[in-house]
C-alpha cells in the first residue's frame, strides 16, 4: 500500500465514497485508529470481510481514485490518500447530529494530527467527505455546522458529542430569539438542564468543553 497525501492534484471541494470504499481505506493501515473510525462511519463490520474491502478497492481503481500495484498492493494518492491517512490516524471523532421535524442528518469530523476532514452520510451508505477549512479551528467548523443547521431548520436542534468519550456527555444546541438554549448530558442521565440567551462565544466555548480542547 501506497500513500501519498501531499500530492499535487486538484482538490474537489467534497468527494464521495461508497461504504465499500470506505471500508477499504479504513483497513489499509489498520489499528485501533482506523477501527473507531470505521465504526463511526458504520463500516466497522466490514473490515474483515475480504469479499467486501476487494470490492472497494476495486472501485476505488476503476474511478480513478486508487491505483493497483505490480504485486496487487492498493495504492491511492492526493485526496484519497488524504481520507486513508485521516481514518487510520485520527485522535478525535465528533458526531454531529442534525434533527428537524421530519428525521435528521448527521456530520461526523474526523480528526487527525494533520488533517481534519467532515464526512457527511447520503443515500444507499455513500459518505461525502470534505477538507475542513483551514482558517477556522475544528470547534469553529463545528459550530459553523450547527449554525448553518439551525439557520436553515430554526424549529430543528442539534446534538454534539465525541465518540471517544466514555462518559457519552452531549451537548444539546437549540435556536432562541437572538441567541442559543443549550443543555448537556451523559450517559445515564435522564434529566437535561437548559442554558439560555447564551451568545456565539458561549457556545463556541461549550463545544470545546465537549471537544475536551
Amino acid at each position: 500500500m501506497t500513500e501519498t497525501p501531499t500530492e499535487t492534484t486538484a482538490v474537489p471541494d467534497a468527494l464521495g465514497f461508497g461504504f465499500a470504499e470506505i471500508a477499504t481505506l479504513a483497513s489499509l493501515r489498520g489499528g485501533d485508529a482506523s477501527a473507531l473510525s470505521a465504526e463511526a462511519l458504520r463500516v466497522d463490520s466490514y473490515l474483515d470481510n475480504t469479499d467486501m474491502i476487494s470490492a472497494g478497492a476495486s472501485s476505488l481503481v476503476a474511478r480513478g481514485l486508487a491505483t493497483a500495484e505490480p504485486d496487487g498492493k492498493l495504492a491511492v494518492a492526493g485526496p484519497t490518500a488524504a481520507v486513508a491517512t485521516a481514518l487510520s490516524s485520527a485522535t478525535r471523532r465528533m458526531e454531529i447530529s442534525l434533527l428537524t421535524a421530519e428525521g435528521g442528518d448527521s456530520v461526523i469530523g474526523v480528526e487527525s494530527p494533520d488533517i481534519q476532514l467532515l464526512f457527511q452520510p447520503r443515500a444507499y451508505f455513500t459518505w461525502w467527505a470534505m477538507a475542513q477549512r483551514p482558517d477556522v479551528s475544528a470547534a469553529e467548523a463545528n459550530l459553523m455546522v450547527i449554525k448553518q443547521h439551525l439557520r436553515e431548520n430554526p424549529e430543528g436542534g442539534a446534538t454534539l458529542r465525541r465518540r471517544e468519550d466514555a462518559t457519552g456527555q452531549t451537548l444539546y444546541v437549540k435556536k432562541g430569539e437572538g441567541s442559543w438554549t443549550v443543555g448537556t448530558s451523559s450517559r445515564g442521565q435522564e434529566d437535561i438542564s437548559e442554558t439560555t440567551g447564551l451568545d456565539d462565544a458561549a457556545l463556541l466555548a461549550q463545544i470545546r468543553t465537549i471537544r475536551q480542547d
